[in-house]
């Protein structure tokens, strides 16, 4: 993976080489060579791989499947020159496709473009999916847009034809076990249809309800243009009939019907069931030196999510375009007529965030392409019901399937806030309203035979739920830890909301509640009276293997930054009084702070715990997030240059390797005495990449750009062209072995917040 000169990370014919999953319990494989998927926000995702065929599926809300249907994809036919299907062959290829998975991918979130050469011609399929903020309400569609341009560089006239096949998998997508069903799925029926300006072929499956999850529409469709011909093929079954239709295809680029529709049904499990697949072909000839381009689409129209304690929500898109699952062919023909608008929107949006993080190409490509979780990460967002508001989730990780988690969320809001400020607003809605709800009902601890409580009152959720229970009704579905007793989230949500009060002070006063529960609560941490809150000698905070006693950096730090938020919202708010409460506590808090933990060269882990010693990457997370949202220096700036100086040369250089910044460096006891069996090492030894981009963005806050520039120019390399990590970004890597941990991670959106420091450090 190389960075050209538009800025766009590029990937040339190239086998990824897979990092191994660090050898604990659980991990998931996202995938390897993704890239960009389909599907705008919330709406279920279809991810393309950079072989040119599809590869990772989120169509059930909270499930992720990975793997490759080989008719799922492009065919090019040049006439004299033979045919190939863009994509590499799996093992259940039809029988007598020919495949070709060479060519050059390029990717900038949420555009992808395939080039492909067969003699004197080119072909260049430039997909995208509808998520850009110019382009409003349809960031939700379920669909994605593909801009075919045919080039002839010869000196005479030829023909050529791009051909779009893709299963019917109406149906196959219902529960979070395997896609499809052994024996096949029963029902599903495929048909043509014919507009004046768009023609495709409609796929569903013949039902006895209502959908429910899994069920509705798909389209696959072109439209008609003026020196195009286009054929459809309603169904064939490619175990069958494959051959049969790459026949046609390979004749003279056209497709067509086998024997007619058919509906699926009558299986065996021991025999492979027939499936139902459609066929596009858009056919030109072109003159020498003349480029033509056509549009094709992918549409789906399932709008039922329901998650794993059985309750119904719909997709947000809904709103719009109703509930019946049967709009995928009108969602379609919307898409086609906007593509003009969409393409130059995300141009558009490119160019602005570029300009946004005045950063070099390689890490402006890398920052934008960390936004893919918008529609990649078993993202949901539902549709408001009745007096129920639309909820926007995006889950940690698949490892740890959690929506919205609170400690990841505060880093990774940084984009989304940036660009979809409405959506940020609503997830800090969502934990201001849980953080005054209690649920006594017990849990077991993972860690021990303990069990505790699902949530306090006063103390903000980990997590708004997971998606095999019932996600932003019964929220801290995480027992990993009792995260009631963190010192941090409670911080963390005030710090959200002060980020939505930035772009609207409007939102102030709808904020004032929540915040003084969340840091009352808090403040009872504050044992000793000097300010500043105290941590309790085991992991209570986002860092769940590393434990931390008295004062320390990172909650600490986190506290004296909420304090300052808070001041700042009940000042935008009205309320005076309650504003000059929190900025005496912080004028108190912030020289214990700084005198507890400052050692000459930088701030201790913490006043009293045993790592007290070690150089720990994050320990100005709190003082930088003052300084990026506006709020001022917690502490001296030359101090905190220095201290992250120090992290430079011991994180990043000697322990980092300059391949990434390394946790914590030189504690004096050994770190693995503390880990559960099997977990040595987690988050001690590991470049945990989205912490990397939150050092490196405190780095600029604090006018150590050129420091932060060759932090994350390491990072690009080592996500990119060293371990092919693109579009699944780990919590972790291991720097001197193939080692990665918790792929599709949320964290490393946080990326943005180096946009927020730019020019603080002035």
């Amino acid at each position: 993976m190389t960075d050209n000169q538009n800025g766009w990370f590029t990937h040339l014919p190239w086998t990824p080489r897979q990092p191994q999953n660090r050898k604990i319990p659980a991990q998931v494989e996202a995938g390897e060579g993704t890239s960009v998927a389909i599907g705008g926000i919330g709406a279920g995702a279809i991810t393309r791989g950079v072989n040119g065929g599809f590869l990772r599926w989120s169509l059930k809300a909270g499930a992720m499947h990975c793997g490759e249907w080989p008719e799922n994809g492009f065919a090019l036919w040049h006439a004299d020159h033979g045919t190939r299907a863009l994509r590499m062959a799996g093992p259940d290829a039809p029988d007598g496709w020919h495949f070709d998975p060479q060519g050059t991918h390029t990717a900038l979130f949420p555009k992808l473009r395939h080039e492909y050469v067969s003699g004197d011609l080119t072909l260049s399929i430039e997909q995208i999916a509808p998520i850009a903020p110019e382009i409003g309400e349809d960031c939700d569609l379920p669909v994605g847009l593909f801009r075919a341009s045919l080039s002839n560089r010869g000196t005479e006239p030829t023909e050529a034809a791009v051909m779009f096949s893709f299963l019917n998998l109406i149906g196959w997508f219902h529960s979070f076990g395997p896609p499809g069903h052994a024996a096949g799925v029963a029902g599903q029926r495929n048909r043509i249809f014919e507009r004046p300006d768009l023609c495709g072929v409609e796929m569903f499956r013949e039902t006895v309800r209502e959908p429910d999850e899994g069920e509705g529409q798909m389209f696959i469709g072109a439209v008609r243009k003026q020196g195009w011909s286009v054929t459809l093929c309603d169904a064939f079954d490619p175990a069958r009939e494959g051959a049969a239709f790459w026949k046609q295809f390979v004749a003279d680029g056209s497709v067509g019907p086998i024997d007619g529709d058919w509906q699926s049904g009558g299986g065996f499990s021991e025999f492979p069931p027939p499936r139902h697949c459609a066929a596009i072909s858009a056919k030109t000839i072109l003159q020498p030196g003349e480029t033509k381009t056509t549009e094709l689409v992918l549409a789906w129209d399932m709008p039922v999510i329901r998650f794993g304690q059985n309750r119904k929500h719909f997709r947000h898109y809904t709103e719009r375009w109703g509930r019946e699952g049967r709009n995928a062919a009108a969602i379609a023909e919307h898409a086609l007529g906007q593509a003009d608008h969409w393409i130059s929107a995300i141009d558009r949006f490119h160019a602005t965030a570029k300009a946004d993080i005045d950063a070099p190409p390689a890490i402006s490509s890398l920052a934008l392409n960390e936004l893919y979780p918008l529609n990649d990460a078993l993202t949901v967002w539902t549709a408001r019901n009745d007096d129920e508001p639309a909820h926007f989730g995006i889950i940690e990780c698949p490892d740890y399937p959690l929506y919205n988690t609170l400690d990841l969320w505060v880093y990774a809001s940084a984009g989304i806030s940036r660009f979809f400020p409405e959506l940020a607003a609503s997830v800090t809605r969502d934990f201001a309203r849980e953080i005054v709800t209690e649920d006594t009902t017990p849990r077991f601890h993972l860690r021990s035979r303990q069990r505790f409580a699902r949530q306090r009152m006063g103390m903000a959720p980990h997590d708004l739920g997971a998606p095999n229970a019932d996600p932003f009704f019964s929220a801290n579905d995480y027992v990993y830890q009792d995260s009631a007793r963190w010192k941090d989230l409670n911080a963390m949500l005030v710090i959200c909301a002060w980020r939505d009060v930035m772009r609207n002070p409007d939102r102030a006063a709808a904020h004032v509640d929540a915040i003084n529960t969340a840091m009352t609560a808090l403040a009872a941490f504050d044992r000793d009276g000097d300010g500043v809150i105290e941590n309790d000698g085991f992991p209570d905070q986002t860092f769940d293997n590393i434990p931390m006693q008295g004062i320390s950096a990172y909650c600490g730090g986190l506290w004296l930054a909420a304090l300052r938020a808070a001041e700042q919202i009940y000042l935008r708010a009205g309320d005076r009084t309650q504003a000059q409460r929190w900025r005496d506590l912080s004028a108190k808090g912030e020289p214990s702070w700084h005198a507890a933990l400052w050692n000459g060269t930088c701030y201790s882990v913490d006043s009293a715990g045993q790592f007290r010693d070690a150089v720990f990457a994050e320990q100005l997370y709190g003082p930088g997030l003052a300084r990026m949202l506006k709020l001022g220096d917690i502490c001296p700036p030359e101090h905190a240059r220095r201290a992250l100086k120090e992290v430079y040369r011991r994180n990043f250089e000697e322990a980092g390797h300059g391949r990434g910044v390394m946790a914590m460096t030189s504690a004096i006891h050994d770190s693995s005495l503390y880990a559960p069996q099997g977990e040595e090492g987690l988050q001690w030894d590991e470049i945990l990449v989205g912490f990397n981009y939150s050092v490196a963005a405190t780095m600029r806050a604090y006018g150590l750009t050129d420091e932060a520039q060759t932090i994350l120019t390491a990072l690009a390399e080592e996500l990119g062209p060293q371990r092919g990590l693109h579009f699944r970004t780990p919590a972790a890597y291991t720097v001197q072995a193939p080692l990665i941990r918790a792929q599709m991670n949320m964290r490393p959106m946080g990326i943005w917040a180096y946009a927020d420091a730019k020019g603080c450090g002035v």
